[in-house]
């Protein structure tokens, strides 16, 4: 079974090399690596091109921000499964992609598979998949698979969303009953730093316009109480 991972970078000269070197150094062989550079010029592509006999596919164009660039990469990749492990990030292991699909037929029929991030040194577990539902994400975006073959035309980021389509991309899957399952290892370690994660002024302006323009007035209510409408639903 064919995985694909898409590297999304921009003048990322301190950090792509690591996470090049967490890709093509997997134990797993069948792996279809595609990075997305959105024109740096500040030595990032030297370093790619380093490693080029190792990379599948190079892609360096302007793009329309970080979504639009991993638009593009779904657009390229050809394996049954796709994951996002952008320029900072790295896989935690050397053996996670095997560790999750060395038994090829096990998630077939699933859509979406997820595990638990290593972030700042603390692993964070994966969150109850009801959080989705509160305009969150169940686990971090580099800890997520998803079925090329399930998700179908689904399987797009809204380029509308600057922060947040990631969570936009996951819900809507959610919503459609595509089936999700969590695996019991670490997937990866997330730099942090990410546009989902980002606390300030734009990113929370731009979060609740992402919860209004999918949820309506409800989404609002959901992003000034929503951790604890989600604790005390979950406590029920």
């Amino acid at each position: 079974m064919k995985i694909s991972v898409i590297t999304v970078c921009f003048n990322a000269i301190l950090d792509i090399e690591m996470t090049i070197h967490s890709v093509i150094n997997q134990s797993y062989k069948n792996i279809e690596y595609i990075i997305i550079d959105g024109g740096s010029t500040d030595g990032t592509l030297e370093i790619i091109y380093k490693y080029k006999g190792s990379i599948d596919v190079i892609v360096t164009e302007p793009d329309n921000g970080i979504f639009d660039a991993m638009n593009k990469g779904i657009k390229l990749c050809t394996g049954t499964w796709v994951n996002f492990m952008n320029a900072g990030d790295r896989f935690y292991s050397l053996e996670t992609i095997k560790d999750i699909f060395e038994k090829d037929e096990k998630y077939s029929k699933i859509g979406v598979i997820y595990g638990s991030t290593i972030t700042s040194g603390l692993i964070n577990r994966p969150h109850r998949l009801s959080s989705l539902k509160y305009g969150g994400i169940m686990a971090c975006h580099q800890s997520i698979f998803y079925n090329r073959d399930i998700c179908k035309k689904e399987l797009y980021y809204k380029t509308k969303h600057k922060y947040y389509g990631d969570i936009e991309l996951t819900r809507r899957l959610f919503l459609k009953k595509v089936s999700f399952q969590e695996v019991p290892i670490i997937i990866s370690n997330y730099k942090g730093e990410g546009f989902s994660s980002k606390v300030s002024t734009s990113a929370r302006l731009a979060k609740f316009s992402y919860l209004f323009q999918n949820m309506g007035f409800k989404g609002i209510v959901f992003g000034i109480f929503g951790k604890l409408i989600y604790i005390r639903k979950t406590r029920i």
